[in-house]
This record gives structure tokens, C-alpha cells and sequence, in this order.
């Protein structure tokens, strides 16, 4: 669940389960409305990769809430740029099918059984791969969703789902109070990683070779540096007062071999413990040895304990988070928290907002490496009123 922030030529050597979309089915199945009592089938779209690089609007029935689960009318829907596009490329490849997105803020039509905590009415914040899609509404395990705090713009509070991989990732590198950190890829995640970072009052560097995607780091009250620049630069005594180790997130796709070995000299040069931590989709070959020195790796994937466990999601079963992690609920929570006590500022993210009839142009700019990080899709006239950019 990461951004689009390629390694190539950040360090100074560098050469250069399908899913058919939860609780829906195909417009005019009559199927589909058995057993839903008084709610009904939604008639929606949806936004899929189907055999080609761009994506797919479909029309199908969004189905009422099923035991430990709501549906929600989407206003807003947050495109995962390195998932996304990971998907659309291998459908282009394979010509399997998936349904896009995971990352939707709208307000509760509907509560199945067993749901607690959420009426119709709540606005609310959902994740989840096949379920959270970019759709008009969207059928979710009540706990892959947290309700919004009031004032909180839907627009904003939709950064969550991304910002609860950020979270997790934060705490998977055991940040100690003297800590330095490095943020290798300025894309989505990048930057949700480098605010969570420097919120603990840590000194953190967003990285990036091309200037336009660190136009925002200022705003977000970031310090910002060419990748080649900062590990050519930095690599050698880390200066008298450093008292603590040396993290590098490591947030972006590609081949990463030579970004990983900058990062690894950088952070093997501070007094306290090195550490490399893992977020995006990339290679390294890596030569362990004593040269190496010592060095913590770790990687980080997806939101928390209990992501993609449909027992848990749902409520049949309890899963507990190893010691100084969360579960993916309790990582939604602190990613809202985040948001609204302004320490992640996705207004000031660049964010642009489009309707879903401009997927494939998004999808397009995407692949280019914009300076937005990102995209929103807006759907129906709730979206309206909470304003927007265009990229």
C-alpha cells in the first residue's frame, strides 16, 4: 500500500487475489435482493482494472450490510497510487480482474447485525482492498472503518486509510527520542511518514530527485534534499551533538540496491542503532557482511493487525498487535487523530480532486510521477461542498 516513488538513481551509484469487488453484483441481478429485508441493493458504480492499463466504470448492485459489516455512501475515495497502478499492470499483463481502491469517507446508509458502534447518519471513514473501492457506496467490515470526529472535512479524513500504513510503518522503526530520520520517496506515503516522524519532534528529511515533488514539503513544516545530494553529503560524521541512531523509510517501487546501500553508510554512521525500514514495492540485493555493520531491517507492510483477516474485520475474532504496534482499528483512530489535531495536513498535500469519469486521466498522470502524490475521487453531490483542486 504505497505511493509511486521510484529508487532508481536516489544514491549516488544508482545507474539508473483477484477480487470481483465485496457485495456486488452485476446491474439487473435480481439475485442480489433476496434476504435484504428493508434495504435494498444500491444501483452503482465502480472503478476496475479490466485486461488493460486504464481503469474500467462499471455498473453494478452494491449490496445491504451483512453480519459485522455497513454500507456507506462514498463522497470522497483516495487513490493508492503503487498499489493501484501495481494492480492495473498486472491486469494488463494477465487479464485478471480487480476492483480499485481501498481508502473511502462518506456517511452510513445501512447497518447489518452485529455491527457496533455505527448508525445511519455516522460519517465514517472505511478501508479495505475489494471493499473500500472507488465507488458511489461501498458494503465494509465494520472495523476495517472509524467514525469522523465533527469539523473534520471528509476530504481530509479519507487520508486515514493511507495514513494507518504510515502509522504502522512509524512504529514498526522504534523511533527513539534522538533519532534522526531520512523519508527516501516523496510520494503518498512518504510524505504521511515524514509528518508522523517529525510530530514526535524528530529531525526529518523528505527526499526526492525531482524538485517538484518536495514543492510541498515547506508547507508541511518539512525539511527537503536531493536523494544523491543528502547521502553524498551526509554520509560522513554525523556531527558532535548527534546522540542517537539513524532511521531511513524507504517509500517508493523499482530497483533499490544502490538507494539501500547510500542509506545503509548513512545510517551505519550515527552513535545509536541503524535502521532500515521498508513501505513501498522494490528490489535490493543486499551484500551481508562485516562491512555492512551492524543494521536493523525491517520492512512494514500494510496498516496493522487484523488487515485482510475477514474473521476479524467482521468481529468473530480478536487478534492482538505485537508489543508497540496496533491493530488496523486502533491505526485508523491515530491516523484521524493525526489529521485532526493538523500534525498530517492533507489540505496542503496537493492533492487534486476529479470526478470518477476522469479515472484513466488520473491514472495517466499517475504513472508520470506528478508532484501531487495523489488523487481524489469525488462521488455524487455530497462531495460537493468540500471544495477541491484540479491538477
Amino acid at each position: 500500500m504505497t505511493d509511486q516513488t521510484s529508487f532508481e538513481r536516489i544514491a549516488p551509484e544508482a545507474a539508473g487475489a483477484a477480487v470481483s469487488g465485496a457485495a456486488a453484483a452485476p446491474l439487473g441481478d435480481v439475485s442480489a435482493v433476496s434476504g435484504a429485508a428493508a434495504v435494498l441493493p444500491l444501483p452503482v458504480r465502480q472503478l476496475v482494472a479490466h485486461g488493460s492499463p486504464d481503469p474500467v466504470v462499471e455498473e453494478v448492485l452494491r449490496q445491504p450490510p451483512g453480519r459485522g459489516e455497513i454500507r456507506l455512501r462514498a463522497a470522497w475515495s483516495l487513490v493508492s497510487p503503487g498499489t493501484e497502478l501495481h494492480y492495473l499492470d498486472r491486469s494488463a499483463r494477465t487479464g485478471e480482474r480487480f476492483v480499485l481502491g481501498y481508502c473511502s469517507a462518506g456517511e452510513v446508509d445501512a447497518v447489518g447485525p452485529r455491527a457496533p458502534g455505527f448508525a445511519p447518519g455516522d460519517r465514517v471513514i472505511a478501508m479495505g482492498w475489494g471493499e473500500a473501492v472507488h465507488s458511489e457506496a461501498v458494503t465494509v467490515p465494520y472495523r476495517l472503518c472509524h467514525r469522523v470526529p465533527a469539523g473534520l472535512d471528509l476530504a481530509d479524513a479519507v487520508v486515514a486509510g493511507l495514513a494507518a500504513t504510515a502509522v504502522h510503518a512509524v512504529d514498526r522503526a522504534v523511533l527513539e527520542p534522538a533519532d534522526e530520520v531520512a523519508v527516501v520517496g516523496a510520494g503518498m506515503v512518504g510524505q504521511l511518514v515524514a509528518q508522523i516522524a517529525a510530530a514526535r519532534g524528530l529531525p526529518t528529511t523528505l527526499l526526492d530527485l525531482r524538485p517538484e515533488r518536495l514543492r510541498t514539503a515547506s508547507a508541511l513544516g518539512l525539511a527537503a534534499a536531493d536523494g544523491e545530494r543528502f547521502f553524498a553529503e551526509r554520509a560522513a560524521d554525523p556531527g558532535q551533538e548527534a546522540r542517537g541512531g539513524r532511521c531511513v523509510f524507504l517509500c517508493g517501487t523499482g530497483d533499490a540496491g544502490a538507494t539501500v546501500a547510500a542509506a545503509a553508510r548513512w545510517a551505519g554512521r550515527a552513535p545509536g542503532r541503524p535502521r532500515l525500514v521498508g513501505v513501498g514495492r522494490f528490489a535490493a540485493h543486499i551484500d551481508f557482511s562485516v562491512e555492512l555493520g551492524n543494521l536493523d531491517i525491517r520492512y512494514a507492510a500494510r496498516c496493522g493487525a487484523g488487515y485482510r483477516d475477514a474473521s476479524y474485520a467482521r468481529g468473530l475474532t480478536e487478534v492482538v498487535a505485537p508489543d508497540g504496534e496496533g491493530t488496523v482499528t486502533e491505526n485508523l483512530r491515530r491516523a484521524l487523530d493525526l489529521i485532526g489535531s493538523g500534525a498530517i495536513r492533507p489540505a496542503l498535500m496537493g492533492l487534486p480532486r476529479l470526478p470518477l469519469e476522469r479515472a484513466a486521466e488520473a491514472y495517466a498522470r499517475l504513472r508520470e510521477r506528478p508532484a501531487h502524490p495523489a488523487v481524489l475521487f469525488s462521488h455524487g453531490p455530497a462531495a460537493a461542498p468540500e471544495g477541491g483542486t484540479t491538477p
